[in-house]
């Protein structure tokens, strides 16, 4: 009884996807696969290694409004808010990511990925069907 209502709930939510929430959940996802890279092996300029190249300006900008949104929303610590630039609190939130274990490394970038795809779909919808949809991608594809 309480499974098949919540099968119900889960098909209902899914049938909200359609094909421009997943190429933004895509396009999210890229982004913290790169950000995920820079963990463990640094670079210069965070910003520019993971922005996908391929994106256009207008999905640029959008990720980069997405990017400040979710660092200030995550604010995994204290110290980042003082960073100015966008580049410098990147640089202090992949720090401090660097810091928690792996599977909190995990959640976080997910969070990211969800309020980047949910940025980058103009908030049309509620944040957890944004969260979802990344959970169900990102599994898929583990």
């Amino acid at each position: 009884m309480f499974c098949d209502k919540l099968r119900k709930k889960i098909k209902a939510l899914l049938r909200q996807f359609d094909s421009y929430i997943e190429a933004n959940v895509d396009t999210a996802l890229k982004v913290t696969t790169s950000l995920k890279a820079i963990l463990s092996s640094p670079v210069a300029e965070i910003l520019t290694a993971i922005i996908p190249s391929d994106v256009d300006e207008f999905v640029r900008a959008k990720l980069v409004y997405g990017l400040g949104v979710a660092i200030n929303g995550l604010n995994i610590v204290s110290e980042c808010k003082g960073a100015i630039t966008l580049e410098d609190r990147l640089k202090c939130f992949v720090a401090e990511i660097k810091k928690r274990n792996p599977e909190l490394q995990e959640a976080l970038l997910a969070k990211l990925a969800s309020i980047l795809a949910r940025t980058l779909d103009d908030e049309k919808k509620a944040q957890h069907v944004y969260d979802l949809f990344v959970q169900a991608k990102y599994s898929a594809e583990k």
